[in-house]
């Protein structure tokens, strides 16, 4: 028998996609003793080794010893001779493994290789492509070091560009990837250069490029200029930003002015859009007669503190034109710093109300919303009950929990309610509300006992919800017990309340907006804290309060039937109802 199992094991361990599965999750050391097991072994245990190479130290060190040189505070590494036909053989072993490539100039072990490798290696290679299975280049070095290893076979880039590329132009080395990289599906540029500096050329490189699916540029790249461009990409599925510090930024005067000119069939397959503009030019951008009418994810960000009028200028051209939108996310700029605080008094005239955001109720497919401002938004308890059964299936949404302006919100804890009520999908939500006004929970068929009281444990439970951002909503360390409380009839246990700020913090932020915010967190992380243990609480009464439910009507039951049976004169055993 256990030899049996034992042969059942080995059978098993011979299954190549069942043991590539299993070195993937293992470190490289324990895949160097792999691949020393047997043959079948070693061949899928090197291919795990050698898929991804982020250190060309690594890499090159398979051709011909390397020894260090230079000073000791500046220690290069060179070979100790030119690599042969012999050492080139040896390595397209290893080569052929090779999947994706990454280089970010100093490498994980610190080692840095002088230029006289990299010329070396493009002197004594026996053939073109050094790599030629890698699909994925990441390159953040010397642009020109980066040419050696590109071929037809890459299908994604990631190219970290130099402060300043247009000296010299970095026309060269874009007509290089054009040339050697005609068939790149992915374009991740990361820069901190401004677009004009380099528009001209990246034009032209996108123009050079008919294969692209997807590119992603740092904020403020896409201008008018690079729309007008990309437009015309057949393929063209995904354009996209990120706020990642090493996806770099660029220039916000850049998108300062933005009108496009699209021609028929322009973006005819995006449907993802990522794009920093303001919401004016933005929603006349998607007002023009071939502007893209697929799209399923939207993503605005402005870096001005919009007008309400605005923002319901564009929710009104998005619900027109963009029919199948699923996820829409509209950023507005905010600013905490001393600057502008000074300058700016609280506008009234700036907060979003209900009739701004009407619109948006008219996307009836939408599954994640978000909307982020300077100012909280003007809404009232109706407004969420309408938002709610609008928006049956949403999944996600993020109604400007983090605004600047913080001292006052119309909402209270009740506007949870219609949400649990009415939307059975959500998993994320976020609002900016007054946690010190709970007022009482209007008594109705949902919440009300026979006597008229209210019954706390009657409210709607959130079925899915997974996420409550609160933000920097209103709370004190006197309402902190009843908040907790209320949010415990409400929430699941498996629900995560969070708290605290997304914006970018300026190094002159007012102080009463730090204050307050640092305060406010730490109330709300304590009622985080002390959630779990109330909802288990909750839990385990409910239950208790089932199980006498139970208790009661069974006792209803038979007393009815002993009441029965006595009017028909039978005789009852009272410990089973059962007639004798």
């Amino acid at each position: 028998m256990a030899s049996n199992e034992l042969s059942r094991s080995h059978r098993v361990l011979r299954i190549p996609e069942l043991l590539d599965m299993i070195f993937g999750y293992l470190d490289p050391n324990s895949n160097a003793v792999n691949a020393r097991v047997c043959r079948r072994w070693s061949d899928i245990a090197l291919d795990t080794l050698w898929k991804e190479v982020d250190d060309l130290y690594r890499l090159f060190g398979l051709l011909a010893p390397l020894r260090v040189v230079g000073p000791e505070l500046r220690e290069e590494y060179e070979f100790e001779r030119p690599p042969e036909s012999a050492d080139w053989r040896r390595f397209e072993k290893y080569a052929n493994r090779v999947r994706r490539l990454k280089n970010y100039g100093i490498p994980p072990s610190g080692i840095v290789l002088k230029q006289s490798v990299f010329d070396d290696v493009a002197r004594t290679r026996t053939r073109l492509n050094i790599l030629p299975n890698m699909h994925t280049l990441c390159w953040n070095a010397p642009l020109d070091t980066c040419v050696m290893f590109m071929h037809g076979g890459v299908k994604t880039l990631y190219i970290f560009l130099p402060m300043e590329p247009q000296k010299p132009s970095p026309r060269p080395f874009f007509q290089e990837i054009a040339a050697r990289m005609p068939n790149l599906t992915t374009l991740d540029v990361r820069s901190c250069v401004p677009m004009r500096d380099i528009e001209t050329e990246m034009v032209e490189l996108l123009r050079a490029l008919p294969k692209l699916h997807k590119v992603t540029f740092p904020r403020y790249y896409f201008t008018t200029r690079i729309a007008q461009a990309l437009s015309k990409q057949e393929h063209l599925g995904v354009i996209e930003f990120q706020y990642l510090p090493e996806q770099g930024f660029g220039c916000s005067l850049d998108v300062a002015t933005f009108n496009p000119t699209l021609e028929e069939g322009a973006f005819p397959v995006l449907w993802d859009h990522s794009m920093a503009v303001g919401f004016d030019d933005a929603a006349r951008f998607h007002n023009l007669p071939y502007a893209p009418a697929n799209l399923t994810m939207l993503y605005i960000d402005s870096n001005v503190v919009e007008r309400p009028s605005s923002v319901r200028n564009l929710l009104s051209v998005i619900a027109e034109n963009c029919q199948l939108l699923q996820s829409l996310a509209l950023v507005s700029v905010r600013d905490a710093s001393l600057s502008y605080m000074e300058d700016n008094d609280f506008d009234p005239d700036f907060m979003i109300s209900f009739d701004h955001l009407k619109p948006m109720l008219k996307i009836q497919g939408l599954t994640s919303m978000e909307l982020v401002h300077q100012y909280p938004l003007s809404l009232d308890r109706s407004n969420i009950e309408q938002i709610a059964s609008s928006w049956p299936s949403i999944e996600t949404l993020i109604l400007n929990n983090e605004p600047v302006y913080l001292e006052k919100s119309n909402l209270t804890l009740e506007a949870l309610i219609p949400f649990a009520r009415h939307c059975p999908k959500l998993s994320q939500l976020g609002l900016f509300i007054d946690a010190d006004n709970i007022p009482d929970i209007p008594v109705d068929d949902h919440t009300s006992t026979s006597g008229g009281s209210v019954d706390y444990s009657s409210l709607p439970q959130f079925t899915s919800l997974r996420g409550l951002s609160m933000g920097i909503s209103i709370i004190s360390e006197e309402q902190f017990n009843r908040a907790s409380l209320f949010l415990s009839h409400l929430l699941p246990l498996e629900c995560r309340l969070n708290c605290g700020i997304t914006w970018d913090e300026a190094t002159d932020v007012i102080p009463a907006v730090t204050k307050a915010v640092q305060e406010r967190c730490e109330i709300w992380i304590r009622v985080a804290d002390l959630l779990p243990v109330l909802i288990r609480l909750r839990k385990e009464e409910r239950e208790r309060t089932r199980q006498l439910e139970d208790e009661v009507k069974d006792l209803r039951m038979r007393v009815s039937l002993m009441n029965e049976q006595a009017v028909l004169g039978v005789k009852m055993d009272v410990s089973t109802c059962i007639m004798i």
